[in-house]
This record gives structure tokens, C-alpha cells and sequence, in this order.
């Protein structure tokens, strides 16, 4: 991975204009509720279906066994959270998964809402090999919460996968368990809270995406194991590894605690499917309001502030999921006006996003909305994912599609922002600012050499056209097992793309410059901080570059240095000499701080 100075070519930059400001806004992340973001990624829940939903289909995820067993699926109010449950008489319920992964030392509390049959019931519980044993006694409760805890020795801890057991000696109902390290976060996962946290994202979106229509926020008032759990519907790419079902475990007020103990602004997006004026203006409420409304009371009964949220997205890919609205963009635009009317009458001040596209199938029912709007709003929701895959022609590493990221966004600009600018608001587009909510290389993709790569361009070109195209926010979708941290078990680590978004917080504060240079092989973000320079620069090509910047020497540099140029490929290090090193490995992005090389 290392690169020689023989060959290395020396591309030299002239930084002349200072221009619009670095956005900070541009530094956001979309943490929707799906896939592994959350259960396997954020939360710190190590039991799949914990609340063994599943219709009226036997919960999938867990095995009986034993004398008498079954699972109950037409009573479902005797539940919890309104889902099913497993009747167990001398019996044993346990469930083998990856997740399910001790790790050395820690301590994890165990919890099982179950209702004894007869007199009384023993439970034995055993993960991973330890082991503990509970009473349950018969009452006149609709359930008894048990609880202990569970120490990881060295013997617990298992690379692949794990067992969780529970053995009943006796007769009992088992509604809900629960199996999470005792040091956790608001039920998150600290590793991960801390690894969001060092990111440092401006911004996060929550809870979606499709997701938020599949979101009653409402289930937040209510302690975790009172949630009723959401389901995909004909959305399999939401919940796949989760039975397509969420337990909602990391709900509303969850996400305002780790918007703030991240430094983060919390941003919403409300559901057309779900809501209507009325519940969008109890949201708001709910989010902002004072204690002496009635849903700001609610939540200050539950010991929160005001979450004092601006940003309400409403509605996402209605044009494409959004069922009546999907064929009626006149309907669509007349619920849109009524959720932000609604929203409004609890806070003035909030900030309406409506979601539009640039598909060219969707351009029409766009155009519609749009003119069938009433309600003024500022800002508009732009998603972008590059979303070409190597096929199978290509070869192992997919090398076509690698050489077409090469040149992606060389000619600054953008279709689909060339779409809403010189089409859709071509005669209002002055006052209105763009929010690319979701962007990345592909959705549902993990870390790789050319995401990265294809990112590092993504983020320039925002930053460096924020002002052609009035870009003031975007958001990365999402930051957890899909490109910027990656959980694995016990395991918790940072990716590249997520030191990216790290470094790039060097440009905040700062006022873009317009550059020109001699070679084309680079990609240039350049933002002045009075006497000083910030600069990342991405190397397009293979072959090592060498930057020199006209009146300006380098103080420091790091740079995040990929190995292999592929989809397969995630090797990279982070180089921060001690010297700083103007020279770009191909396929990297360097970061530097320049000072004039001499004063006036």
C-alpha cells in the first residue's frame, strides 16, 4: 500500500476565490430503522424476535422443545405488547444465532416477563454456557418480571454464533426476553454510541427512509417491552435479518438521548401513511412543546426536555410507496399541506421538508405536487445513490464499474439537481434549498475500497457545488454496517468512510475556494480558515500524486490510504506522519493544513 517518490507525478493547484461557505449541514447521517443498523448494529439486544411476533405464523428464530409446547397466536392482547407468546410446560425454548456472542468480562442482565400455569415454574436459563436459574410463582398479575445477572468468562465467548437457552421445569407462559450487556446506552450499544460519537455527525435523520411508515411514534411514550413491534409489510428490504418485524427497542426517545450525547441535531421524518394533520401537530407537540401541552406534559412525565426539533421531513418515496398517494400527486400534495398546517399550529418555527424526485418515470407526478402545494416551504428532499453493481461479467473486483467512478462527478454536475434547478423550479428555484437525505454508493452495502472512494467524491462534489445547486444538508444513509461502522458480534470498528466524514470536519467554519489545476487526476475541496488552508484531495487514479499548491507549504497531513481497488477489497490505513506528505495514494484522499509559504 505503500507508494514510491520516483514516479510520482506533481500536480500543481492555484486556490484563487474564496467563495460560499462549508455547509455544516453537510455532515449528516440517516439512521434508518433496517437492516443491521440497529438490531445487530446499534442496539444492544442479543435475542432476535424477542417478543416472538410473527402474525399468525409460528415466531420464526426459536426452536421448542419437551413435554408440552406451543405457541400462542390468537391471544394476543394477554401479551405485553400485543404479539404472540409460548406456552411451555416441562419444556425447553431456545434460539441459535451470530448475534448471540458474550464477550470476555462483561456483564449481561437477563429478563423474562412470563406467567406461571400451575403453582409455580423453575427456569433455567443458559447463554452460551452460563447458566441461572429463576422462580416463578402464580398470581393474580397478567405477568411477573424476572431479571438477573449474567458474568462472560473466557469459556462464554464464541467467534461464530451462540445459544440461548431457557428450560422450564413446571408450567409457564413466556411473553417477552431480553439479553443486553448491563452497560449499555439507553438500550444501545456504548461501542457503537462512542464510535457515532467520534464520527461526529452534524445531524441525523430518524427513523427513515421507508421505515417511517412502518413507525408509530406514539409506541415511544411506553417503556420498550410495551411496544408493539413494527412490521415491513411487502418491504423486504427493511427488517431481512429481523423476521421483517422491528421490536422497536430504540424508539423516539431513545434517539433524542443519542442525539445528544453524540452532539447531534435530531431530524424527523413524518409518515403520510401514517399521520394527518391532527397526530403531526400531536408529533410536534410530543417533540417541542411546553409542559403545559398536553403531549409535552406526557413527555416531561417522562423526565425529557424539549427536544426543540426543526427539520420534519414529510412523507418518503411517496411516488414510489406511497399507495394512494403514489398514483395521486394531487391527493398527495393536499396530505402534505395538511401534516405541515398541523405541525405548524404546535411549533411556527418548525422546518417542512416534502419529498420529491428525479427519476424520470416520477417526473410528472412531481410536477403535479409541486404546482398542488399550498403550504410555503424552503426546503426539498433529494436522494442519490450511485447504485451501479459489478456484475458478473466484470469479473471478481468488478473493475468496469471501478473505472466509471474514475470520472463520476468530473463535470460538476447532477442530473437529477439539473432536474429540480432548469426543470421543476425553474422560474422559484432562487429560495429553495436542497436536503440530499439519502446518499451513498448503494443501500445495504457493507465498507469497501470503492465506496469509499466513490464517497470521497460524493462529499467534494456537495460541498464544492452546495451553491449552483443550493445544497445546504445531506445525510449519509446509514452510518451503522453500511459503509461507516461496522459491528460484528463483540466487535465494533470504524471504517473508512467514517474517518471520512471525521476529517472532513476540518472544513467547517471554513469559506470553499474555487482552485484550477494541471491534471484532471485530482479532486480538490479546499476551504480557507483566515491565514490558513484545509484541503482534501482525492486521487482518481491508480498512480501515486504529489500536490503542490501555489504560496502555500503544508503543516500537517493524514490520509486515509486505500490498498486493493475493488468492491471486495476493505484494506486501508490512516497515515499521519510526522513530516507532512503532500504525496495522494491512488485511490485515497489526503488531508492537509496549509499556511502561506510567506507573509506580506
Amino acid at each position: 500500500m505503500a507508494s514510491s517518490d520516483k514516479a510520482v507525478k506533481t500536480v500543481h493547484v492555484t486556490a484563487y476565490t474564496q467563495g460560499n461557505a462549508f455547509e455544516d449541514g453537510l455532515l449528516g447521517v440517516n439512521t434508518e430503522i433496517t437492516r443491521k443498523g440497529y438490531f445487530g448494529g446499534l442496539s444492544a439486544q442479543l435475542l432476535n424476535n424477542r417478543k416472538f411476533f410473527a402474525g399468525d405464523q409460528a415466531p420464526a428464530g426459536w426452536d421448542v422443545s419437551g413435554e408440552t409446547a406451543a405457541f400462542i397466536t390468537d391471544r394476543k392482547e394477554e401479551s405485553l405488547c400485543r404479539s404472540n407468546f409460548i406456552d411451555v410446560r416441562n419444556g425447553c425454548l431456545s434460539q441459535t444465532s451470530q448475534y448471540i456472542r458474550l464477550k470476555q468480562e462483561d456483564t449481561y442482565e437477563l429478563k423474562i416477563w412470563a406467567k406461571a400455569i400451575s403453582e409455580s415454574a423453575e427456569l433455567t436459563v443458559n447463554a452460551c454456557g452460563e447458566t441461572a436459574t429463576l422462580k416463578l410463582f402464580a398470581n393474580s398479575e397478567p405477568y411477573t418480571e424476572l431479571s438477573c445477572r449474567i458474568a462472560a468468562g473466557s469459556a462464554t465467548v464464541n467467534n461464530k454464533e451462540g445459544t440461548f437457552a431457557i428450560t422450564v421445569k413446571g408450567e409457564a407462559e413466556i411473553f417477552e426476553v431480553s439479553l443486553m450487556c448491563v452497560d449499555n446506552f439507553y438500550g444501545m450499544r456504548k461501542d457503537v454510541v462512542e464510535a457515532l460519537k467520534y464520527i461526529a455527525p452534524t445531524s441525523v435523520r430518524f427513523p427513515g427512509g421507508c421505515a417511517a411508515d412502518h413507525f408509530d411514534w406514539h409506541q415511544s411514550l411506553v417503556a420498550p417491552e410495551f411496544r408493539v413491534p413494527a412490521h415491513g409489510g411487502d418491504k423486504w428490504f427493511l427488517f431481512p435479518d429481523t423476521y421483517n418485524q422491528d421490536c422497536l427497542d430504540i424508539g423516539l426517545n431513545e434517539f433524542m438521548m443519542l442525539c445528544k450525547e453524540i452532539g447531534a441535531e435530531p431530524e424527523i421524518t413524518v409518515s403520510l401513511l401514517l399521520s394527518d394533520g391532527e397526530d403531526a401537530r400531536k408529533y410536534v407537540e410530543y417533540c417541542n412543546g411546553g409542559a403545559n401541552t398536553e403531549f409535552g406534559a406526557k413527555r416531561q412525565a417522562l423526565g425529557l426536555d424539549a427536544f426543540n426539533v426543526k427539520l420534519w421531513f414529510v412523507g418518503n418515496e411517496v411516488y414510489f410507496f406511497g399507495r394512494e398517494y403514489q398514483h395521486d400527486a394531487v391527493l398527495a400534495a393536499a396530505r402534505t399541506d395538511e401534516i405541515i398546517r398541523g405541525m405548524r399550529a404546535a411549533d411556527k418555527d418548525i422546518i417542512p421538508v416534502p419529498g420529491l424526485t428525479w427519476a424520470e418515470a416520477f417526473k410528472p407526478w412531481n410536477h403535479t405536487f409541486v404546482a398542488a402545494m399550498k403550504e410555503p416551504y424552503e426546503f426539498v428532499s433529494y436522494h442519490n445513490y450511485i447504485g451501479i453493481l459489478p456484475d458478473a461479467s466484470q469479473g471478481e473486483n468488478g473493475m468496469a464499474t471501478c473505472e466509471m467512478l474514475e470520472t463520476n462527478f468530473a463535470d460538476g454536475s447532477d442530473i437529477g439537481l439539473d432536474f429540480y434547478k432548469n426543470e421543476l423550479f425553474s422560474d422559484s428555484f432562487g429560495p429553495i434549498r436542497v436536503c440530499a437525505d439519502e446518499w451513498n454508493y448503494s443501500w445495504g452495502k457493507p465498507s469497501s475500497n470503492a465506496l469509499f472512494f466513490s464517497n470521497c467524491l460524493q462529499f467534494h462534489f456537495f460541498a464544492n457545488y452546495a451553491d449552483k445547486y443550493h445544497i445546504s444538508r445531506a445525510e449519509f444513509f446509514m452510518p451503522v454496517n453500511e459503509g461507516m461502522i461496522t459491528v460484528d458480534g463483540p466487535e465494533c470498528r470504524v471504517e473508512s468512510s467514517g474517518e471520512l466524514l471525521k476529517l472532513m470536519q476540518g472544513h467547517r467554519g471554513g469559506k470553499i475556494m474555487r482552485a484550477t489545476s494541471d491534471s484532471d487526476d485530482v479532486d480538490l475541496l479546499i476551504t480557507s480558515h483566515e491565514d490558513m488552508l484545509y484541503v482534501s484531495v482525492v486521487n482518481r487514479r491508480s498512480e501515486p500524486l504529489k500536490l503542490d499548491i501555489d504560496g502555500f507549504s503544508a503543516v500537517n497531513s493524514v490520509q486515509i490510504r486505500t490498498g486493493e481497488y475493488s468492491f471486495s477489497s476493505n484494506e486501508y490505513v490512516i497515515d499521519r506522519p510526522e513530516e507532512p506528505d503532500n504525496v495522494v495514494s491512488g485511490h485515497s484522499i489526503l488531508f492537509m493544513t496549509l499556511e502561506k509559504a510567506y507573509r506580506d
